[in-house]
């Protein structure tokens, strides 16, 4: 079997697509099992007392939301909470784009190893940016996972560019 990198490899870029949904879902994973490991006791993330709403998650990410935009100064736990969720949130927003770019990398027939690479690339930085989402609290390092985000735009934007000069 030739190797995943080199002329000749298989083409695995359409696995990327459930990896990038998994991927996008590790951080909700993990805000769940924070507040879950904390309900009913007591601590200073008074919001994880009562666990988390699985009835209605959007809403008590809100009220975490809202307690923080009045002003309330959240937990470093808390704050890794609301992170997470918008790490996920992210995830999910960015993967029509990301399936569209494999797709489109496909269908020009590009050559597998380089689907291969860019779609390494791109699910590598992506748990790089969620990592960097949820563990980032400071204005300066926001600016280095603003940076990995950006790599995975331009990661797409070269498969869609190279699939469209293919099929030329």
């Amino acid at each position: 079997m030739a190797d995943l990198f080199q002329p000749g490899a298989t083409n695995y870029s359409l696995h990327a697509l459930p990896a990038a949904l998994f991927i996008s879902a590790l951080p909700h994973w993990w805000s769940i099992y924070q507040v879950e490991s904390r309900r009913g006791k007591k601590s200073a993330d008074s919001s994880f007392q009562k666990g988390w709403d699985n009835t209605n998650p959007r809403a008590w990410v809100a009220r975490l939301n809202a307690q923080a935009a009045s002003g309330k100064q959240l937990t470093p736990l808390e704050g890794a909470v609301l992170r997470a969720q918008s790490a996920q949130q992210n995830g999910f927003e960015w993967f029509g784009a990301w399936g569209l770019a494999i797709l489109a990398g496909n269908v020009a027939k590009l050559p597998a190893h380089e689907l291969n690479s860019l779609t390494l690339a791109y699910l590598a930085l992506r748990v790089i940016y969620n990592y960097l989402y949820v563990t980032t609290s400071s204005r300066g390092g926001s600016f280095i996972r603003t940076a990995v985000f950006q790599g995975t735009v331009i990661i797409m934007v070269r498969l869609f560019w190279k699939s469209g000069q293919a099929l030329k």
